[in-house]
């Protein structure tokens, strides 16, 4: 009975949509039907994925020119679980690319990026930063990972899958801490897939801003079903507040993150194939191949080759060995021909358009800085540094100042002694320090380091913060030194 009075509901409106919008009830039928009819379902998506991202096709062949015209959710949300799947298939089993994803953690999170209070007061600045050492190690409870580690995860994740997800956990009892979810938890429940504003999980309100993520209770490998055929009741509507979604955004209206090596797979997929064809070939050619050749008949060789070896006529060489061939038998050898010394112009070949979609020189895709000299290899650093830095700059934007923030107003919330009377201005105000990177050649930098202090192009704060060093511990201890080297 009630399947009938909601049937009957559905008609009705369904004719009231049909008559006042006759696109958004072929929408609202679409969706319906993508719920009910798995069939139609694969079709619809399987179809979708012949225009979009080149990166999750299935072809082996070269692929033309395919643009098609489509929005950025449309060309990236059917396609992007299998980007994702393969981008985090080479970082975990290709050399190369583990190595770039393992390169660009290094030199943007490094050992963890560090925060500084910075109000006017000293004091203050001191006791912020008390209060943020005996927490920072406990914010990532599930996963038992330090600041630095979680930091380094986080940057793993939006590399490898283009986006994650950090929730605020409270507990009863308990300092505040958060829960790291990966993408594939972020999804649309079944019974919501046609509502008009939802996107691939993602709750937005009229004006298009996001106001809730729902999230899988569970990871969606760990289940039977596919996320779409979940209920609401499997998910967790988490509001914006409580939760950061941090993604590569390439496209304006873009819902989901697309892996930051998108369009590098197949040259790094080609290059794999390559260096196993050279594999083979090199093991091939340690293996002296030799087939005995006959003009006789078949019955006629058995009786000559195949008594003398016992009918075995795949035999093992051996060293010294010497075939004693009977008439008509001749031995021919297999060379294989592969151009080898050919093979590191074009790996480098490889590796520098992989380089110019990173932003990076293939000397550091390869990490081979051997035919380079200093000032090659500096403006190659200088150049991906800037890569770096853009990434260091959106980290901090995006989730450290927020995570601060939750922090330390859940310790003044909590009754911290330390917090009375600290104002929203002075518990908001903290820079944050990334590593930094080591001079190529210190002795010319040092020096050209010197000359600009001198006429006033940069500042000491500049110079210690390239370096990831705090620039007012530097003056401290130099001032406490019997000579303080700049005043030199």
């Amino acid at each position: 009975m009630a399947r009938k009075i909601t049937n009957f509901f559905e008609r009705g409106v369904d004719a009231v949509l049909f008559a006042a919008s006759p696109a958004r009830y072929r929408a609202r039928k679409h969706f319906r039907r993508m719920e009910r009819d798995y069939e139609y379902r694969d079709a619809y998506l399987l179809a979708m994925r012949v225009r979009g991202y080149r990166a999750a096709s299935s072809s082996t062949g070269k692929a033309p020119w395919g643009g098609s015209g489509g929005s950025a959710d449309r060309e990236i949300l059917t396609d992007l679980p299998a980007m994702r799947n393969r981008s985090r298939e080479l970082g975990r089993d290709d050399s190369l690319g583990s190595g770039l994803v393992k390169t660009f953690i290094s030199n943007i999170i490094g050992t963890g990026m560090v925060a500084q209070a910075r109000t006017d007061a000293p004091d203050l600045n001191n006791t912020l930063e008390a209060v943020w050492q005996e927490r920072r190690n406990a914010l990532s409870l599930a996963d038992d990972l330090t600041h630095g580690e979680a930091q380094r995860l986080l940057m793993r994740k939006v590399l490898e899958d283009g986006e994650v997800l950090r929730k605020v956990v409270y507990q009863p009892g308990r300092p505040v801490w958060f829960e790291t979810i990966e993408a594939d938890r972020l999804a649309t429940p079944g019974g919501k897939m046609t509502a008009g504003n939802m996107r691939d999980g993602v709750e937005r309100d009229t004006d298009g801003l996001p106001v809730a993520y729902w999230i899988m209770k569970g990871h969606p490998g760990d289940c039977v079903a596919a996320a779409m055929n979940q209920g609401a009741d499997a998910f967790a509507r988490i509001e914006k507040q409580y939760i950061r979604h941090l993604k590569i955004t390439d496209r304006p209206g873009q819902t989901r993150g697309v892996p930051f090596c998108h369009a590098i797979m197949q040259d790094l997929r080609d290059l794999d194939l390559l260096l196993l064809a050279s594999l083979k070939r090199t093991q091939i050619a340690a293996c002296l191949s030799i087939f005995i050749k006959t003009s006789a008949l078949s019955e006629d060789m058995l009786n000559v080759t195949a008594e003398k070896y016992g009918y075995a006529l795949d035999q093992a060489i051996e060293p010294g060995m010497i075939f004693k061939l009977y008439p008509n038998e001749e031995i021919q050898t297999l060379v294989p021909n592969f151009p080898t010394p050919e093979l590191g112009p074009f790996i480098v070949m490889l590796c520098r358009r992989i380089g110019a979609a990173l932003g990076v020189s293939w000397q550091i895709i390869l990490k081979d800085f051997s035919t380079a000299n200093y000032s090659s290899a500096r403006t190659d650093l200088l150049e991906a540094r800037q890569v770096y830095r853009a990434f260091q700059s959106w980290f901090i934007e995006k989730y450290l100042n927020w995570e601060w923030l939750i922090v330390m107003g859940d310790a003044r919330l909590r009754g911290d002694a330390r917090l009375a009377g600290v104002s929203d201005e002075q518990l908001a105000a903290v820079q944050w320090i990334p590593n930094g990177w080591q001079w190529v050649d210190p002795e010319k930098e040092a020096a050209a380091a010197e000359i600009e202090l001198r006429i006033g192009t940069t500042t000491l704060r500049e110079l210690c913060a390239q370096k990831g060093q705090d620039w007012e511990e530097v003056l401290n201890q130099n001032l406490t030194q019997p000579f303080y080297p700049i005043c030199l």
